[in-house]
């Protein structure tokens, strides 16, 4: 029966997935030899050095943002509800364009004076590959669902689960 193991110094050993005496990170010189010392001035690593900017756009509810400012962290489990089924019906990730709004913020925007995003019951959001006219339509086919609206300066849909309404805003034409 194996011994039960204590913590170490080591931390590479605490982390899931990684067996000791293996290490997170490996460098090898074009030549193959593994000195621990790598030369940063050759023409062609042997390494890729992984970025987790696209990752930091992920948030705890799974939603993708399309930039760090927006804040999804309080919506509202029937709203995340919602989008996460437009996700399956698309078979694709959605991306929110607006989340959470402070008051303050809502009128630098100029949202709604009761806008549903204050109370982290709205989003606004875009599906790669699909227009914004094809995505309200399915939103406005799901029961349960509150406002869906479109406006004319962004490709964004926006979505609630407030009261059932409808509108779309289009550009007018100068004269």
């Amino acid at each position: 029966m194996p011994s039960p193991s204590r913590p170490s110094v080591n931390m590479g050993a605490a982390l899931p997935g990684v067996r000791k005496g293996e290490s997170l990170f490996e460098f090898s010189s074009k030549s193959g030899s593994s000195d621990a010392d790598a030369d940063i001035y050759e023409e062609e690593p042997a390494y890729q050095v992984a970025s987790a900017a696209g990752m930091a756009r992920l948030t705890p509810n799974g939603l993708l943002k399309q930039r760090e400012s927006v804040d999804t962290a309080c919506l509202k489990p029937a709203l995340v509800g919602m989008l996460k089924a437009i996700e399956r019906h698309y078979g694709k990730r959605i991306v929110v364009t607006s989340g959470y709004r402070s008051p303050s913020y809502n009128r630098r925007v100029r949202g709604a004076r009761k806008s549903l995003h204050m109370y982290c019951a709205a989003a606004d959001i875009q599906i790669a590959g699909v227009s914004k006219w094809e995505l309200a339509k399915f939103v406005r086919s799901m029961p349960g669902r509150g406002g869906v609206g479109t406006y004319c300066h962004t490709k964004s849909v926006h979505v609630d689960v407030g009261p059932e309404r409808d509108w779309n805003w289009r550009c007018r034409r100068r004269k």
